[in-house]
């Protein structure tokens, strides 16, 4: 559930920003600033995804069979020639041509 909103002043905000600032980062307070015309801004705690990796951890051999890997198209693949026909491509167009 969430935590109701806290209304606080323009003038409370401005005379004690970092204490609000920790009450949004630390308690995970959302607090509303209002100005004389209302609500002029909703400061809310950013939730942090935590790491979308998945899986299991690599290990050292796994990092050393990475780095094994490394070259391993050389002597196979022209880089120059590959980077040609990758800019070669962008210019083909696969769309039909329309006519007005």
């Amino acid at each position: 559930m969430d935590k109701a909103l806290t209304h606080i002043s323009f003038e409370e905000f401005s005379n004690n920003l970092a204490d609000i600032f920790a009450r949004v980062v630390h308690d995970q307070e959302t607090i509303v600033v209002e100005g004389a015309a209302g609500e002029v801004a909703v400061l809310k705690p950013v939730r942090v995804p935590k790491s979308r990796r998945r899986g299991r951890q690599l290990t050292a051999a796994d990092r050393e069979a990475f780095l094994s890997s490394s070259g391993g198209w050389k002597g196979l693949v022209d880089g120059d020639k590959l980077l040609e026909d990758i800019y070669e491509s962008r210019d083909i167009s696969t769309r039909p041509h329309i006519e007005l």
